[in-house]
């Protein structure tokens, strides 16, 4: 009787937690603006490739790019995650001096195993929105190789650790399993 308990027992609390990062196969999407905190922005749900082109394309960029600019708090931004393989893509805008408008496409992408950085991210300058739509085709499809050599031909802004961002993933993860 105490070894069948034991052993239920022994069950329970192995099952209870699922882990934190199993693979579910889902795109899910956010939208940050240019007066929104980022620390409070919360996916609006799952999405295709179809649901997160029209997305886009109905996106005010450019009024949200000058509105950034008076605000001064953070870039208009597109984002979605493929919780299948963790990887997540960003399109930000922005508008210069001449009020000339360009974007910055971001790619996150696992780390390797034993390394201190969970993620890394990818920042790269793209002037035109056609160029976009293919990398975002790309995500997608989960055509890694091609997606990097996509954005290899666009001028590179930053590539950088993604260290604080973990565990807010995971957490947002965890609402879609």
């Amino acid at each position: 009787m105490r070894i069948a308990a034991f052993f239920l027992l022994v069950l329970g609390l192995s099952s209870c937690g699922m882990p934190a990062n199993r693979p579910v196969d889902a795109f899910v999407w956010d939208k940050l603006c240019a007066h929104e905190d980022p620390d409070h922005v919360e996916p609006v749900g799952k999405c295709d490739l179809d649901e997160f082109l029209v997305e886009m394309e109905r996106f005010p960029w450019h009024e949200q790019a000058r509105e950034a600019l008076r605000f001064r708090k953070n870039s208009p931004t597109l984002s979605v995650t493929d919780l299948k393989t963790d990887r997540s893509f960003f399109i930000s805008s922005a508008v210069d001096d001449n009020d000339r408008l360009g974007y910055f496409v971001g790619y996150i992408y696992p780390g390797e195993q034993g390394t201190r950085a969970r993620r890394y991210v990818s920042v790269y300058e793209v002037e035109q929105m056609e160029a976009i739509r293919e990398t975002v085709v790309l995500f997608f499809r989960r055509d890694e190789a091609a997606l990097k050599r996509l954005l290899g031909k666009q001028p590179k802004y930053m590539d950088t650790r993604d260290n604080a961002g973990w565990e807010k993933y995971l957490k947002m993860k965890q609402k879609f399993m």
